[in-house]
């Protein structure tokens, strides 16, 4: 062993390469001794000794193998051996470390039959994890149980045997039993297992292993379960504050930041101030820790909305948070964390605009917490809380108050203020608290302009001169001092003091020579008070004053803001007084002289409606034109392309105004469809009109395309440009007919003809679909006149040749008889359309050519006029 440790020291310093082998243990001769012994001796009374010590000098030997076969021999051969159980627990452990489970538990079971054996809670903790590691997790569990409550009922839990105490086995044997829950069952099955075992100690140890067993292996649900099964089982406990927290923990783990906050909700309700839990509670200990868990929940919950909805923006987040805030003011008035809650509280209130009640939290905050950390930031909120209130156009009754300490100064004496709104009083009342507490601090000039300004409007103009005052003798105010100089100077007007306010306007200039932008909005508000008078002519009912101020105004005012807006309002009033050319000429005037207004587009709009209404027509469209170029987004461009379209239409310039109404059909299609329709028909209508049928036919089929486009989408539309446009494809298709002449080639020309005739009366009789009077008769009449046509076609071609004058008349007459169903159909259409129109009341010149025609056919067929009135009606 000397050399070993020799060698081991020198490998450890790097002097020899290679690991000495740790020296063996020879019991060689030992053994042969004893086995000398047995063959000499084979009957020897103290025999069981002897193959124990041979069994153990190979165990110690490492020659497990030929252990195994002598402590074997002893239990064949020595029955009643005090080494007995010794040698069954070293086979059960032969065959345990070979995972021949099986056989290891018939050793260890045998050592079960004596309680009081030195190897009885061993061998139930190796017979335990045998089942364990077969998979039999029934048996593991049953038996780790066993061994667990035998321990428990020996007193010397630590005492040690084989390396192990008592409790060591026994903390072992709960882990193995929670393992085998995990394996076997899960939470349901430990919860019918315990559920007549919640009586013993081990099952809530059990359950905490079992909860943090999944814990570890990321199985979150199942340790929540796990959980939940120890709240069930103990909800008085010592540990319910920390199963809370772990149940929380494991959502969060979870990433279920959702359900996480949904329990620490529940148990606030199931636990906190209120819950009958609480009520049953005895344990101060236990009730104080719960408290402050549910108080550190409550607390996260609401913070956490919070953040969620100053992340998101969301209202329901906002009132969530409040929610929680105002429940944990409510369960835990006394919390040290109560100041920063009613901050977190009024600052949600904020945000979701209930600012009187944000400013009442403020306040409560300011008032009971001298020392908090928000307290500043607090009192500057309240102040802006009312004054959204104030820029909301909220209000409340007049009301008069008194302001003590103005400003910190409590050497004056109180103010007594009248408001016209209530509201004002209380900013004013903010302003000069925060004033008074905070007097150092750097939003203190701010507080006091926003004071001042209050002041100044409710026309307290002496006390806002002692406002701005106070922000000019303040240091560190210098980006309000030329605001506070001039509403000095404008108080001091107000109060009729001109003196003190020229010298103020000096003093600001002479303090800020490079204040030319003050001399500007003096200017302005020079040109705004003209505005006003402006303004007062209208109100007047004095219109052309009022345009002729304005315009005064627009060509005085430096301030390009004012000059437009005086223009456009110039140009109203000339517009209501019926100047339209006086008008239109200031519209556009605002449009070359303020290319980037807002105005130009309703400008250069209403210039365009009125040259309309003067008949202007170049005049109009070049308005309309002008603004789409401008801006072609404008919410006027798409009517202004159509009246543009509709202008050139009106001047004859086809070409614009096509491209116009393409414009309009192309660029805004989801515009008002019967607009769409007419735009669509008048291009139709201009290729008619011009001759050019092919593409007239293209476009006015395109019209009852969209029409029926529109109808299918379920949009009310006009069908009377419609009905307009099958009557023109008729009209084309009719025209096209009628050139059709039956001469040679005689069956070339007749079939042509019969083909033109079906898609005339096709399209005739669509056009009279759509039931618009004029349009249903005009159309109704082309059909008879369409019959007629055709028998004429045949009437008027030749008649062959080298015939006699008698042949001539025979072939007359047959011919006759073979047109004669046509103007039989004819009539009967001429007939059915005067039906309709009397039935209807309708009187066109459609229904005046179809009575023409009705009479001439009737004399023609010889039908009587009584017997025609009788069809009729009439």
């Amino acid at each position: 062993m000397n050399l070993y440790e020799d060698q081991l020291q020198k490998y450890d310093a790097g002097l020899i390469g290679e690991e000495p082998s740790l020296p063996k243990i020879d019991l060689s001769d030992a053994i042969q001794m004893c086995q000398k012994l047995l063959e000499k001796y084979p009957n020897v009374p103290f025999k069981d000794k002897v193959l124990y010590r041979i069994a153990i000098c190979y165990l110690e030997e490492d020659q497990k193998d030929k252990a195994k076969e002598y402590f074997q021999k002893l239990i064949n051969e020595s029955r009643d051996s005090e080494y007995l159980e010794e040698a069954y627990f070293r086979l059960g452990e032969y065959y345990f470390d070979l995972r021949y489970f099986e056989k290891a538990i018939d050793y260890y079971s045998y050592l079960l039959k004596k309680w009081d054996s030195p190897y009885f809670n061993m061998a139930l903790y190796k017979l335990g994890w045998s089942y364990y590691n077969l998979e039999r997790y029934t048996e593991a569990i049953s038996t780790l149980i066993y061994l667990i409550e035998d321990i428990n009922l020996v007193e010397n839990a630590d005492k040690e045997f084989l390396g192990k105490t008592n409790a060591d086995l026994r903390s072992e044997a709960i882990e193995y039993v929670a393992i085998c829950f995990a394996e076997y069952g899960g939470p349901e099955k430990a919860r019918q297992f315990f559920r007549e075992r919640k009586d013993k100690e081990y099952t809530k140890e059990i359950l905490f292993k079992l909860a943090d067993i999944y814990q570890r292996r990321n199985f979150y649900v199942k340790a929540i379960e796990t959980l939940k099964i120890l709240l069930d089982f103990y909800p008085y406990d010592v540990n319910v504050a920390e199963i809370q927290k772990k149940i929380v923990e494991n959502y969060e783990l979870a990433g279920d930041r959702e359900s996480a906050d949904r329990i620490r909700a529940q148990l606030v309700t199931s636990y906190g101030p209120g819950s009958p839990w609480l009520t049953k509670v005895q344990n101060p200990e236990i009730k104080n820790e719960v408290l402050e868990t549910l108080e550190e929940f409550l607390y996260t919950l609401g913070t956490d909305a919070l953040a969620k909805a100053q992340e998101t923006k969301s209202q329901l987040q906002y009132q969530l948070a409040i929610n929680r805030y105002r429940d944990f003011l409510q369960k835990f008035p006394n919390s040290k964390n109560r100041s920063k809650i009613l901050f977190y509280l009024a600052e949600a209130l904020y945000e979701v605009e209930k600012y009187e009640e944000a400013a009442d939290t403020y306040y409560e905050l300011i008032t009971n917490y001298p020392d908090s950390e928000f307290r500043e930031t607090a009192a500057y909120h309240r102040i802006l809380a009312y004054d959204q209130l104030l820029q909301k156009g909220q209000s409340s009754e007049p009301s008069q108050f008194i302001l003590n300490n103005f400003l910190g100064l409590t050497s004056t004496s109180a103010d007594t203020i009248q408001v016209p709104n209530g509201l004002q009083a209380k900013f004013l009342q903010a302003c000069n608290d925060f004033v008074s507490l905070f007097p150092n601090s750097d939003k203190v000039p701010e507080v006091i302009m926003k004071f001042a300004e209050t002041l100044y409007k409710i026309e307290r103009y002496d006390l806002a001169q002692q406002a701005y005052l106070a922000v000019i003798n303040r240091g560190g105010a210098d980006g309000h001092l030329p605001q506070a100089y001039t509403m000095v100077a404008q108080s001091a007007f107000k109060l009729g003091n001109y003196e003190e306010a020229e010298k103020w306007f000096k003093k600001l200039s002479d303090t800020f020579p490079d204040s030319s932008r003050y001399v500007v909005k003096a200017q302005k508000m020079i040109a705004s008070s003209k505005f006003k008078v402006a303004e007062h002519f209208i109100e007047s009912g004095e219109h052309l004053k009022a345009a002729r101020e304005f315009e005064k105004i627009a060509g005085l005012s430096p301030d390009p803001a004012i000059a437009e807006r005086a223009l456009f309002e110039a140009a109203l009033q000339y517009e209501k007084v019926g100047e339209k050319e006086q008008a239109i000429g200031i519209y556009e005037k605002l449009a070359k002289r303020f290319p980037q207004s807002k105005l130009i587009d309703e400008a250069l709009f209403k210039a365009g409606v009125l040259a309309e209404e003067l008949n202007d027509w170049l005049r109009a469209a070049t308005n309309y034109v002008n603004l789409y170029h401008h801006n072609p987004s404008s919410k006027f461009a798409p009517k202004s392309v159509y009246s543009a379209a509709k202008c050139y239409d009106n001047l004859g310039n086809y070409e614009n105004a096509i491209f116009y109404y393409n414009e309009y059909l192309t660029k805004f299609p989801e515009e008002e469809p019967d607009r769409l329709i007419e735009a669509a028909f008048r291009k139709g209508e201009i290729a008619y009109n011009q001759g050019n049928f092919r593409k007239a036919q293209r476009d006015l089929a395109e019209v009852v395309k969209i029409y029926e486009n529109l109808v299918k989408q379920g949009k009310e539309v006009d069908a009377y440009f419609p009905a307009n446009a099958q009557f023109l494809i008729g009209e084309i298709l009719f025209k096209s007919f009628q050139k059709i002449k039956l001469v040679p080639p005689f069956q070339r020309n007749l079939k042509r003809k019969k083909r033109l005739f079906q898609s005339v009366i096709k399209a005739y009789t669509e056009a009279a679909k759509f039931k618009i009077a004029e349009w249903a008769t005009a159309a109704s009449f082309r059909i008879g006149q369409t019959f007629e046509e055709f028998a004429k076609a045949f009437m008027e071609s030749p008649i062959p040749k080298n015939l006699s004058p008698a042949d001539v008349e025979k072939y007359k007459a047959q011919l006759y008889v073979k047109v004669l169903p046509f103007k039989e159909k004819a009539f009967e259409a001429y007939k059915a359309n005067i039906k309709k129109a009397l039935e209807n009341q309708i009187q066109n010149v459609w229904v005046d050519k179809t009575r023409e025609r009705l009479e001439t056919l009737r004399v023609e067929l010889g039908i009587s006029l009584s017997e025609l009135n009788r069809e009729l009606g009439s």
